[in-house]
C-alpha cells in the first residue's frame, strides 16, 4: 500500500543537489516524491543505467533497532544485508529494458561506465513494526515499512533526479511475516524506481 512520501526523508539528497532547483517537482505519483532537474532525458536509447546497493547502514530500524525485540532485531540485520540486492534485483529484472541500451546493477565501489546514468540512494526506514499490534490492532497499527531516498545522476555527477518512496505491510494471516512484509516491499519499491525511469525515458506521465 502506498502513502505519500515526507519531504523530510529527502533532505539529505536536497542538500547534497545544492544551488540546481528542479525544474519540476511531482508530488504522489508513480513515485510518492519526484524532483526532475532536467526536463527529459537525452536519447535514453543510447544509454546504460546502472542501479548501486542503496546504503542501509543508518536505517531507521524502528522496532527493529536496539530496544527492539530479538526477533525483530534480527529481521532487521537480515533486512540491513538483504534489502539492497532485492531491491537492485527487482529494479533490473523489471526495468523497460528496450528503453535503454543497457541496465545492470553494480557495485558501491565499482567504476560507472561512460556516458551512464546512476540510480543510488539509501533506505531511510526498514521497520518490521508489531506483528502483535497488526493482529489484534489492525487498521494500520503495527505495520512494517520500507522507505528510501534516491537520486539519479549522469556519468559526471550531475544530478538529474531525486525521489523518495515509502510501503508499508499491515494486515496478514495471523498478523503477518513481518521479514516477508519487508521484502517483498522492498522489491516492490526495486519495481517502482523502474517503473519511474521506464515512464520518463518513454516521455510519459509520472503524475
Amino acid at each position: 500500500m502506498r502513502r505519500i512520501f515526507c519531504a523530510g526523508a529527502l533532505l539529505l539528497m536536497v542538500q547534497a543537489v545544492g544551488a540546481q532547483k528542479p525544474v519540476k517537482t511531482i508530488a504522489d505519483g508513480v513515485l510518492d516524491t519526484i524532483d526532475l532537474f532536467v526536463d527529459a532525458l537525452d536519447h535514453p536509447a543510447d544509454l546504460t543505467v546502472v542501479i548501486k546497493p542503496f546504503d542501509s547502514s543508518q536505517t531507521d530500524l524502528g522496532t527493529g533497532g536496539t530496544d527492539g525485540k530479538d526477533t525483530r532485531r534480527d529481521e532487521a540485520k537480515t533486512m540491513q544485508l538483504d534489502g539492497p540486492r532485492v531491491l537492485a534485483e527487482r529494479f533490473v529484472a523489471t526495468i523497460d529494458k528496450g528503453a535503454f541500451k543497457a541496465v545492470e546493477a553494480i557495485k558501491v565501489d565499482d567504476p560507472v561506465p561512460a556516458g551512464a546514468i546512476v540510480v543510488e540512494g539509501r533506505f531511510v526506514k526498514l521497520d518490521p513494526g508489531s506483528r502483535t499490534k497488526r493482529y489484534f490492532a489492525g487498521f494500520g497499527a503495527g505495520k512494517s515499512t520500507v522507505q528510501v531516498a534516491g537520486t539519479v545522476k549522469n556519468s559526471s555527477g550531475q544530478t538529474l533526479a531525486t525521489f523518495g518512496q515509502r510501503r508499508f505491510g499491515a494486515m496478514g494471516l495471523g498478523g503477518g511475516d513481518s521479514l516477508g512484509k519487508l521484502m517483498a516491499d522492498s522489491r516492490s519499491i526495486g519495481e517502482d524506481i523502474a517503473k519511474f525511469l521506464s515512464k520518463w525515458a518513454r516521455g510519459e506521465k509520472l503524475d
